[in-house]
């Protein structure tokens, strides 16, 4: 391992540390209640590692741990909306028939993995054998990554046309930011490359364990399409409104279907307000579609005539500047994957916000 961009980013790491503590953590009445920090643990840890990989020049994007201080302002919020201070019943069904969870594998593409990693070598460079057998390869740079990030050989595979040996790691820390060591292990010699590996139990993300539900659209000309749901998630946009995301449909396919449930929270935790919608505008143009979604090159929008303006917001809110010299068809080839948000306005100002993934 490079011993110099570590130290920098354990300094900076302080720095960021310091600076959540005086931006999240001085308000008192902002508290973690003890179902949330038993059950959302991990997921407000997803939600903290999805806004610092949103930025490659987060000062945490590079850092394996992610801090505390990172995490606990999720926790808090959580709590806030789980405490439900307004009684609000709509607020109680989210944790109670609906059992949201933080998704690490649908609707984010760049799926959130932070237990498990895979390398390959070829299979006759000397260490492999050894590597095999005892779980220490002789090779520094290699047995310190092991042993610093509590990492094991879950399994092995030799793969005889290309000759390559494939080694599936997992670490004994609970949560990592696995994306974090790929560029450690990639700097080894003999090592061809190193990505994450996706070992959640429903690698397609089918996680929706609430009460049996369907999302019901109408169907041109006339009538109505039920989608039973089997996948849940929890986003967070660039406004702090948490979204309660709820997809429905062959989603071994890709999920016909989608509905949402907002809720923002103030800055004291004692007021906590949930909506059907994001805005009153919203619903005038509930027209409005985006395909293909998930997509690679382009958006098509249909639904809507007259375009006045479109604009393109990561999960965080950054406005990203993209061209656009075809309103019906969008160019996003350009973007990371990731989530995204296409914000659509008409000639009478009316607005629509669509999410979108960048494949």
């Amino acid at each position: 391992m490079l011993s110099v961009p570590k130290t920098n980013a354990m300094k900076k790491l302080l720095l960021a540390s310091l600076f959540c503590f005086f931006l999240f953590c001085v308000n008192a009445q902002c508290t973690i209640a003890p179902f949330i920090q038993q059950n959302y643990d991990i997921d407000a840890r997803i939600l903290a590692l999805r806004e610092i990989r949103s930025d490659v020049n987060d000062i945490d994007y590079d850092n394996p741990f992610v801090p505390e201080a990172r995490v606990n302002p999720y926790l808090e919020q959580l709590s806030a909306i789980y405490n439900n201070p307004q009684n609000s019943p709509e607020i109680d069904s989210l944790f109670n028939e609906f059992q949201f969870r933080v998704n690490p594998v649908y609707s984010y593409v760049d799926y959130t993995e932070y237990k498990s990693l895979v390398f390959t070598v070829n299979t006759t460079v000397s260490w492999v054998q050894t590597f095999k057998d005892t779980g220490v390869s002789g090779i520094t740079e290699l047995d310190n990554l092991m042993s610093q990030y509590q990492l094991t050989i879950s399994s092995f595979y030799d793969f005889n046309s290309s000759g390559s040996t494939a080694f599936f790691l997992t670490t004994g820390f609970d949560f990592l930011n696995i994306r974090a060591l790929i560029d450690d292990f990639e700097i080894i010699p003999n090592i061809i490359y190193a990505e994450p590996y996706n070992t959640y139990a429903n690698p397609l993300g089918l996680n929706y364990t609430g009460v049996p539900y369907s999302i019901v659209l109408p169907v041109l000309p006339s009538g109505t399409q039920n989608y039973s749901v089997a996948v849940c998630d929890i986003t967070v946009n660039g406004n702090g409104i948490y979204e309660f995301w709820l997809y429905g449909g062959d989603c071994f396919s890709g999920c016909q279907a989608s509905e949402a449930r907002y809720v923002s929270i103030s800055n004291d935790c004692n007021t906590v307000n949930f909506s059907r919608t994001l805005s009153t505008e919203e619903v005038e143009l509930t027209t409005v579609s985006i395909y293909p979604n998930p997509t690679t090159d382009f958006l098509q929008v249909q639904g809507i005539t007259n375009i006045k303006n479109l604009e393109v917001y990561t999960i965080q809110g950054k406005n990203i500047n993209i061209s656009f010299t075809n309103t019906d068809k969008i160019d996003v080839s350009s973007l990371q994957s990731g989530i995204y948000f296409l914000k659509v306005m008409d000639a009478q100002n009316r607005i629509a916000i669509r999410k979108f993934i960048k494949q």
